[in-house]
């Protein structure tokens, strides 16, 4: 595993917990979750299309599929703007830490496509305009041109 995937991985986890704080209900993590990939579609398709987002979250639920079988429960569509569906029904059946792990890899699968497609430095500087209340250290690889 390379220091990206690492910080990628840790990236991941920290804007899903950040999007998720204080919700208690299936309902209301399952919103938080869908809001973290709908604001990283805001971001993202800004430089690489709303059909080069698509195609990179559609191979990222691929791969997420086939670490995570939960998350077949779970459609994602993109037209405006992404939508989950069957996150709360997910989140339900198998607890909202499993439901949490399948979006961070999931999340984390974006993360690592976009980074070998236009690069570590644009993903990472990307994100931190999505999400400028999270911590330095948690911001990406931890290299200064990201």
């Amino acid at each position: 595993m390379s220091p990206h995937d690492t910080g990628a991985r840790a990236l991941s986890r920290r804007i899903i917990e950040h999007e998720i704080a204080g919700r208690e209900t299936p309902a209301d993590i399952a919103q938080g979750t869908e809001g973290a990939f709908r604001r990283l579609y805001q971001v993202m398709s800004t430089v690489i299309g709303p059909a080069g987002f698509q195609a990179v979250l559609t191979r990222a639920v691929h791969l997420t599929r086939r670490s995570c079988p939960a998350f077949n429960a779970c459609d994602v569509t993109y037209g405006d703007t992404v939508v989950m569906r069957g996150m709360t029904e997910l989140i339900e059946r198998e607890g909202a830490a499993q439901a949490r792990e399948a979006a961070v890899v999931l999340l984390d699968n974006v993360i690592t496509l976009l980074c070998s497609f236009i690069g570590e430095g644009l993903t990472f500087r990307l994100l931190r305009r999505g999400w400028t209340g999270l911590s330095d250290g948690a911001e990406g690889s931890g290299r200064e041109e990201a």
